[in-house]
Parts: structure tokens; C-alpha cells; sequence
């Protein structure tokens, strides 16, 4: 991204975070989700042009994402929060992307990922506003997604796809008080466990490919995150949730 993170935040600070569902455009690919795993919210909807238009991108387009659902009907509050839950700071979804700045680097007979370099780096920019915007929706007075640049991995994957895998600095969401998000806990029930907007370290995969005849490009993702709580305790996304996430990728669809 050109612009900075602190400047992005600052700009989405301006930019409310509507956590309600949006219509994708009638002409949108809207993606089809063969498997979502037990545990898990339905995908939720939210268009992201505002946020990427906000951090000076030209994309445009829908978001459809996941996390851990609440544990049991006798709470509202999101696992994606809870600091003992395996679903904490995970992410599943999808995005559909218009007005895709680097689709001339798809306008080869085979693509490689040699052809493709401005588009790697715009997926993971637009994800990056993605994590910010949420982060602040969600009160952290410094927002951070910083990819990893050593960590970054991307190879062919099938039926054209692209398969890129990486580590992000961030930050948890946990550390506020919003009543009006009746799913999200007050940090004082979670204060004994976990720092405000303590640093995470996501480990992201995302497939990702440029559909010609639709003029669209398509990211299908997860996350798994690593975090500390108070007591000095490591913990990270187990493997049972991550190997979850991927079948969830892998079910993923796009009408053509």
C-alpha cells in the first residue's frame, strides 16, 4: 500500500464500519460455500469500497466472512473473542473484487506466478485494509496489519487459482466496549486473560485468481492466529481448526 497505516486508519476512523448486511451487485460472482464447519457463523456481508476507497485503492467490492459463532444459545458473544476458545482471531471468507487495477497481468494463455507480481501485492494490500478497518470499527487507537515480507509464499494451485500463504503482525480485537455490537463482550469480562489489542501474529492462506469473462478478481481466505495471554501462556490456532479452515477454502465456489 502507498499510504501509511497510520494514515489509512485515520482516514477509515471517518469511514463507519457497518456491520450489517450489504447486497452484492446484481452482476457480482457471489460465492458459493459448500462447507461451513460446525462452530461457525453463517458468512456475513459487508461491502469493503469504502475502506478500500478510503486507503486510496481503485477496487471495489464484497466481503463474506466467517469467525467463531457463540458457544452455546445462552450467550451472544462471539468464540472469535473468547481468548480460551481454538476459534480466537480466526477468520474464514471470500472477497469479490471489481475494477481490478492489475487484471492485464492475467492475459496470458498459462499465468505464472512471475507474471502476476502487482496483483500479489494488491490482494494482500487489500486484505491489509480489510484487518485495519476492522480493527478500527472495533476502538484500537493503533491499528496494525504488516505483512510479514519474509514469510510470503506463493504457488500454483488448481483450476487456476494461486495459493498464497504468509504471516501478519497484528493486533486481537479484544480491548473495548461497544454496546452496540451485542456480540462482542466487554473487555472487563476478558481483562484477567489478555491485554487490550494485544499483538497476534495471523498466518494467512488465500487463494486467490482473475476471472476474465467476469472482469473480477476472487479471494477465498483464512487465518489462524498466535497470541499471548497474561499468565506468559503461547497459544495458537490448533491444526484440528486450521485443517477446518482449509476444507472450508477448499468447498468454496465461484459460478462460471
Amino acid at each position: 500500500m502507498k499510504s501509511s497505516t497510520r494514515a489509512v486508519a485515520a482516514a477509515l476512523t471517518f469511514t463507519p464500519l457497518a456491520l450489517t448486511p450489504s447486497a452484492a451487485r446484481a452482476a457480482d460472482l457471489v460465492p458459493s460455500f459448500g462447507f461451513i464447519a460446525p462452530g461457525w457463523l453463517p458468512p456475513q456481508t459487508i461491502s469493503m469500497t469504502p475502506f478500500w476507497s478510503a486507503a486510496g485503492l481503485p477496487e471495489t467490492g464484497t466481503n463474506y466472512y466467517s469467525a467463531g459463532a457463540p458457544g452455546s444459545p445462552s450467550t451472544p458473544f462471539w468464540e472469535r473473542f473468547d481468548p480460551s476458545s481454538p476459534l480466537y482471531q480466526a477468520w474464514f471468507g471470500a472477497y469479490v473484487v471489481d475494477n481490478f487495477q492489475f487484471a492485464n497481468e492475467w492475459n496470458h494463455a498459462v499465468v505464472s506466478v512471475h507474471d502476476i507480481p502487482n496483483s500479489v501485492q494488491r490482494v494482500l494490500a487489500l486484505a491489509a485494509v480489510d484487518q485495519i478497518a476492522w480493527l478500527t470499527g472495533f476502538q484500537d487507537p493503533q491499528p496494525l496489519a504488516a505483512p510479514i515480507p519474509s514469510s510470503l509464499v506463493v504457488v500454483p494451485a488448481a483450476n487456476g487459482y494461486f495459493l498464497a500463504y504468509l504471516q501478519v503482525r497484528s493486533h486481537s480485537d479484544v480491548g473495548g466496549t461497544i454496546p452496540s455490537f451485542p456480540f462482542y463482550p466487554p473487555y472487563a469480562t476478558l481483562s484477567s486473560m489478555v491485554a487490550a489489542y494485544a499483538e497476534v501474529t495471523l498466518s494467512a492462506a488465500i487463494l486467490f485468481k482473475y476471472i476474465s469473462s467476469k472482469n473480477e478478481l476472487v479471494i477465498v481466505y483464512s487465518s489462524g492466529t498466535q497470541w499471548t495471554t497474561l499468565d506468559g501462556a503461547s497459544h495458537s490456532t490448533p491444526p484440528s481448526v486450521m485443517g477446518m479452515q482449509l476444507a472450508m477454502m477448499a468447498d468454496t465456489t465461484f459460478p462460471q
